[in-house]
């Protein structure tokens, strides 16, 4: 994987405006055209009936749990508990869509019955993972990215030992001036990581400075 690191200017200015769009215009207004990709259509209706939904900290990704909300997907995005409470209180006001939080934490126990209801539980799987694993799904949760060994989130593991043939899914937002656009994509359940992997690092090569990932040291020191 030949993906060049970008300067740092050009990550902080793309953050910067994303963090910004964010706190002062979200959600977007309707100035703000938004469309999905015409080869992504069916993979959207496939995705109205649950599984796995991977993305990455690849451009506005709270921008887009707020537009799959909006498509009416049964969504519940993985969200840690921030502090000060308030804080935590504003962020699951943003990630709101007529009065419902589509990014709340799940307890590991009730996100089988969650997934079996036919719901769609998103995360950003792009982080290092440093705590345990157990041992029937570790070796499902090790891959390679920007050619290092990474060991990442064992939680889609995790549904697919229960439900193997919970489909997978991963996708962003692009947008180019006025105009957002929806790109997604189906990846095979087995081997799910490498595949997630590979689709992330077409998207870094295209435009590295849009991957907020590379000043974060979530993938400086994996070793197994």
């Amino acid at each position: 994987m030949g993906a060049e690191q970008p300067r740092y200017r050009d990550v902080l200015k793309n953050m910067l405006r994303d963090v910004f769009n964010f706190v002062f215009r979200h959600p977007p207004s309707k100035k703000v055209h938004f469309e999905i990709d015409k080869y992504s259509l069916h993979i959207l209706e496939e995705m109205r009936y649950g599984g796995i939904f991977l993305t990455a900290h690849y451009g506005n990704h709270e921008l887009l749990g707020y537009r799959l909300a909006e498509l009416g997907l049964p969504l519940n995005a993985a969200a840690q508990e921030q502090k000060p409470k308030f804080f935590d209180r504003w962020l699951q006001k943003k990630r709101t869509f007529k009065g419902k939080c589509f990014a709340k934490k799940i307890k590991t126990r009730h996100l089988i019955e969650f997934v079996d209801n036919c719901g769609l539980f998103a995360m950003l799987a792009d982080q290092d993972y440093r705590k345990l694993i157990p041992n029937s799904i570790e070796e499902k949760c090790k891959s390679e990215f920007l050619d290092l060994k990474v060991r990442s989130n064992p939680l889609p593991a995790f549904i697919l030992e229960h439900r193997p043939n919970t489909p997978v899914f991963c996708g962003y937002i692009q947008q180019i001036h006025q105009t957002q656009t929806l790109f997604l994509e189906k990846i095979p359940s087995q081997n799910f990581y490498a595949h997630y992997h590979l689709w992330l690092e077409r998207l870094i090569l295209e435009n590295p400075a849009k991957w907020y990932g590379w000043f974060h040291n979530r993938f400086l020191s994996a070793s197994f």
